[in-house]
């Protein structure tokens, strides 16, 4: 996938058939991800039945293909607090494509097409690419950075749909 205008690139919504495709992805990316602790790239690398269980406990799964091929996905639930997204992964094949980018503009506007006010996730402390990604789609830090796995230290960020105040408790 040459660069695209995230504009240009198409998420669309995943289902169960997908799953096998989705867990093959994870297990291609995870273990290149060395700025995350081994535990949890483990974590990570979900199985067709782990993406399906989620899917039916009210996870979305997104993302993009590529001739046929998925290349990109992300994970998100909608909340008492917004819609919560997690789990990004795009093919080594795909960085610097815009897709990540195509993703984050989709994950706010599903938001606001379920009446949602507020996008939130966390990112790894230190994590330049995701660091950007909030700084580019207006995210703020929310709250102080907290330990999500062992050793494994995530800032929360949120992004108000709209321009009233942020719900977050600094």
């Amino acid at each position: 996938m040459s660069h695209l205008p995230a504009e240009k690139i198409q998420i669309v919504e995943f289902t169960e058939e997908d799953a096998e495709e989705i867990s093959q992805l994870f297990h291609e990316v995870w273990p290149l991800e060395t700025d995350y602790p081994p535990s949890w790239r483990r974590k990570r690398m979900y199985s067709p039945e782990k993406v399906i269980e989620e899917m039916r406990a009210g996870y979305h799964y997104f993302g993009a293909r590529l001739n046929g091929k998925i290349v990109g996905v992300y994970k998100a639930k909608i909340t008492d607090e917004g819609l919560y997204g997690e789990h990004q992964t795009v093919s080594p094949s795909c960085r610097a494509s815009g897709l990540a980018s195509a993703m984050y503009i989709q994950f706010a506007e599903y938001a606001r097409a379920h009446g949602l006010r507020r996008n939130y996730c966390n990112i790894l402390v230190g994590h330049k690419v995701g660091e950007r990604l909030m700084k580019k789609f207006g995210f703020r830090p929310c709250g102080e950075p907290y330990e999500q796995d062992a050793g494994m230290l995530v800032q929360m960020y949120e992004r108000m749909l709209d321009d009233e105040d942020s719900e977050c408790s600094d």
